[in-house]
């Protein structure tokens, strides 16, 4: 069976790429390093390093195994540090996560605004994939989250704040930049910056296409919406994005437009079940209400679940 300590030291190995640098960053002896990993090696019955050069090469295996364990390391370092300030009543941070989306120009607003109501706490902001709000909230590594998914776990409590629709970002001089919006059909042929379907901004422009019957011509992928702009700047084409990545393009050399004949996505924030009544968490929800207002979003306050 897999131990925690064993995935700590192949983790290590995996960012340092030699023993050696794992053995320093964890504290403990090269050969206590070495012979964890090989019986890493025997419990998956897989090779995972190449060692016939003078570096360590990972395998495809060890690669697939560091992608599935990173994010479960990262969510134990961020509770380890929780539990160390707790312990020693330094425990003053307001934790909000969010999704890429929100992390532009919401979640930013919203936190300055809270500033403004606790200027003796810490704020913190953690972007989260899809996959790790649930154990941020269900683990008190934090305190809320905002998100445009929903979260269905009988321990967290949902508020949908608001909804956004898509865009789509051009660059400035395309052949689409004066018009004031466009439709999925005016963008049918158009070299299209594609998001990793297994992410939600992914899904969400699959189900457009397929909507409408058309095949996206793709030109490029990239896991996450916010690097779409750089993409463009290359001449990789243009990209569909929901609003709220769309409020984060600064750049002039890019036009946002909104896209017609498409649904709208809801902006949730979550919380622990038991943490609905927490003063912080309330002042929060107030703050993200607030920001939706200043940045012209619609007002849609309503709670999804939770106790009644």
């Amino acid at each position: 069976m897999l131990s925690f300590r064993q995935l700590e030291v192949f983790c290590a190995v995996m960012i340092n790429g030699s023993i050696s640098g794992a053995a320093t960053q964890l504290g403990i002896a090269q050969p206590t390093v070495t012979n964890t990993i090989r019986r890493l090696e025997d419990i998956l019955n897989t090779t995972l390093f190449d060692r016939s050069g003078a570096r360590l090469k990972p395998t495809n295996v060890a690669r697939q195994v560091f992608e599935a364990s990173a994010t479960s390391m990262s969510a134990f370092e961020r509770l380890s540090e929780t539990v160390t300030e707790v312990v020693r009543g330094q425990h003053s941070t307001f934790r909000m996560g969010v999704s890429p989306s929100v992390s532009q120009a919401l979640a930013p607003r919203s936190l300055a605004l809270f500033a403004k109501l606790r200027p003796g706490t810490r704020l913190r902001m953690d972007t989260l994939s899809m996959s790790q709000n649930r154990d941020y909230l269900w683990l008190a590594e934090g305190n809320c989250t905002v998100t445009i998914f929903p979260l269905d776990h009988p321990g967290i409590t949902s508020f949908r704040v608001s909804s956004v629709g898509m865009v789509c970002v051009v660059p400035v001089g395309h052949r689409l930049s004066s018009q004031q919006s466009v439709s999925i059909h005016d963008i049918a042929e158009e070299p299209l910056i594609f998001f990793h379907p297994n992410t939600p901004h992914g899904k969400l422009v699959w189900q457009i296409f397929q909507d409408a019957g058309l095949q996206p011509n793709i030109s490029i992928e990239t896991r996450f919406a916010e690097t779409a702009p750089y993409l463009m700047r290359e001449g990789f084409g243009i990209a569909l994005q929901d609003e709220l990545t769309g409020l984060g393009v600064q750049s002039p050399g890019l036009k946002v437009l909104p896209l017609s004949e498409t649904f709208r996505q809801p902006v949730l924030f979550h919380c622990h079940t038991h943490h609905e009544d927490d003063v912080d968490v309330i002042a929060a929800r107030d703050c993200v209400r607030q920001a939706i207002a200043e940045l012209g979003l619609p007002n849609e306050f309503a709670r999804m679940n939770g106790r009644e």
